[in-house]
């Protein structure tokens, strides 16, 4: 059974500032390291701008547990109270009637364009929607059919709730060339197992088209399935990659594309 625990905090003035960084880093770390978290929203009230309202649902009670016991909670809750004017007023609740959380589904669409910044103009006129900045991403080591080097891969994606829109320039001769453009290229989603998800698609006999890889031979950060009877590929994605993910879909900039 879920649980939501909130959490409300009254602002000492002149830390608004520091304690909305602290929430986002907070926050990036639960995403980064917390599947168990459902939920994670940091709210203002409407009609006390000294108050906010922390929001939070786990899977269950041993979710809960590993996130009371992170070593990051332990350091965020000091610089916490050294914000607040008394320490927050926590409630847990639990559903009204018994019921499984949803699954994730997919995260985003990939599509593969000609030209990113007319496509780019044309959805956000189609859909009315913000894009993020294009962002340029080097490729340690990109393998595909059997041979590998250095990559790079430019794309936008849409400022929206999930499945968000990947734009992919068009480049290359590999998954992302030109052939590929017009449809939908793969429905990208988190793993955060892949030397497990390798092992799946090699038992299912799933051919990969491509490999995003630190160096050669090593755990890939993210991989592009073949496409199946239905001609769908699937993106697996690191979940490390998803805070920085998340700041570049939020801020419409991506916070560092280098130190892989």
């Amino acid at each position: 059974m879920t649980i939501t625990a909130t959490a409300r905090q009254l602002v000492k003035p002149g830390t608004e500032a520091r304690l909305d960084a602290l929430m986002a880093g907070l926050e990036r770390n639960i995403r980064a390291h917390e599947p168990g978290c459902l939920r994670f929203d940091y709210v203002i009230s409407a009609d006390r701008p000294g108050e906010r309202l922390v929001i939070e649902e786990y899977a269950d009670e041993a979710a809960l547990e590993a996130h009371k016991h992170t070593s990051y909670l332990a350091e965020f809750i000091p610089q916490l109270l050294e914000c607040l004017l008394e320490p927050p007023v926590l409630e847990m609740f639990r559903p009204a009637a018994d019921r499984a959380p949803l699954p994730e589904s997919c995260f985003h669409v990939g599509v593969v364009v000609p030209d990113l910044a007319e496509a780019v103009e044309l959805y956000s006129q189609w859909f009315g929607i913000e894009f993020t900045e294009p962002a340029t991403f080097e490729i340690p080591y990109l393998e595909q059919g059997g041979q590998g080097g250095p990559g790079r891969m430019t794309a936008a994606f849409s400022r929206t709730a999930y499945p968000q829109y990947e734009l992919i320039q068009a480049d290359g001769d590999g998954v992302t060339s030109i052939e590929h453009a017009g449809k939908v290229l793969y429905y990208g989603v988190w793993e955060s197992d892949m030397e497990g998800r390798l092992k799946k698609l090699e038992a299912a006999d799933i051919s990969v088209d491509a490999y995003f890889r630190p160096g050669p031979g090593e755990t890939p950060f993210a991989l592009i399935t073949g496409p199946d009877l239905q001609g769908v590929r699937i993106e697996y994605v690191d979940t490390a990659d998803r805070p920085a993910m998340d700041e570049w879909v939020n801020t419409g900039r991506y916070p560092g594309l280098s130190g892989r």
